[in-house]
């Protein structure tokens, strides 16, 4: 069993790592594919433990709000409450330059794997993070 600790190392870890600017690569909502000009004027601010779509947020699950992770858990969890106290649960996957991530719509259970199909109504959203300009 792994220690709250460890648990708030790992997740402190995650957290620094997705610190900055990203930009979607690609989004499903419910099974649909976002389209291609949509995904392109998507992008998202991580500072601290809060997050915002500067641009279009057609896909998002808010325009900003704050998020707590929980690094231990397989897969990793990620809460979300928006600004307006929505509550959304999901997962998520860290890698070098990008993170993946799944959540379910606010009210639902958290998601169980990474995956939007037609009718379970989740977002998985896969992301790059921006070069330094």
């Amino acid at each position: 069993m792994k220690t709250d600790d460890s648990r708030d190392a790992a997740s402190k870890t995650d957290l620094a790592q997705m610190q900055g600017t990203w930009q979607l690569v690609s989004a499903m909502e419910d099974g649909e594919k976002l389209t291609e000009d949509k995904v392109k004027q998507t992008s998202i601010v991580v500072e601290g433990n809060t997050f915002r779509f500067p641009g279009l947020a057609e896909d998002a699950t808010s325009t900003a709000g704050t998020f707590t992770l929980d690094a231990i858990k397989r897969p990793k969890e990620i809460d979300s409450m928006s600004t307006e106290k929505e509550v959304m649960l999901g997962i998520y996957e860290m890698g070098d330059d990008s993170y993946k991530i799944c959540f379910a719509p606010a009210g639902k259970s958290r998601p169980s794997e990474f995956a939007s199909t037609l009718g379970n109504h989740q977002i998985l959203q896969f992301w790059q993070r921006q070069k330094k300009q």
